[in-house]
């Protein structure tokens, strides 16, 4: 029988956990198309603007396409990093440009552009948000290290079946069970068990 004083607050832990992850996941794969697309449409911008520019807006193309790769995989902090970096070189490209046509009377093309480098700005710190950074370098288990609503509950696994677990140490007792299994958490109660 389950214990529901344990019970319920970790399947409702654990729930949060699964919602919050396959939202990182979607706001993952929108930031890996964003710093791709503000890339190419920085490159296009050098691009237009003159034949000489035209080698600088395919070296642009591919930066951009190599940090959101690399960015895409999440590696590690340098590969953060990079896709940071390709926003901000973007972003201040398409914001720069967006000014100088706006300046320049082509004002839709401007306004686009300033936009997206605003855009760009946001989106770079939203790289920075400690959940989204726990996630991407560590996956699911630095998530919910990030999610734990009180500072003495530890991130622990299941003796029997490996489930993650939030758990308060100082109020586990010999009798409190896996939501899952329904094993025992405390490794010296199913020891008790088997000697009666």
């Amino acid at each position: 029988m389950a214990n529901t004083d344990v019970s319920a607050p970790i399947q409702m832990y654990m729930d949060g956990l699964r919602s919050m992850d396959e939202q990182m996941r979607k706001a993952h794969r929108q930031q890996s198309l964003f710093i791709a697309l503000n890339g190419f449409t920085s490159a296009w911008v050098l691009g237009s603007m003159h034949e000489m520019m035209t080698i600088l807006g395919y070296a642009f193309a591919t930066f951009h396409a190599v940090a959101a790769l690399l960015f895409s995989r999440r590696a590690n902090m340098i590969a953060m990093r990079i896709g940071q970096l390709s926003y901000i070189i973007s972003s201040t490209v398409l914001f720069l440009f967006g000014a100088l046509w706006l300046s320049s009377g082509i004002f839709i093309d401007g306004f686009l552009l300033l936009i997206l480098g605003i855009f760009g700005v946001i989106r770079t710190r939203r790289i920075e948000d400690p959940r989204y950074r726990s996630w991407y370098t560590s996956g699911s288990t630095g998530l919910a290290q990030s999610m734990l609503a009180r500072s003495n509950e530890v991130i622990a696994s299941c003796p029997s079946c490996t489930s993650l677990l939030a758990i308060v140490v100082e109020q586990m007792t010999p009798h409190d069970v896996c939501p899952h299994c329904e094993q025992p958490l405390v490794p010296s109660a199913r020891n008790q068990e088997e000697q009666e």
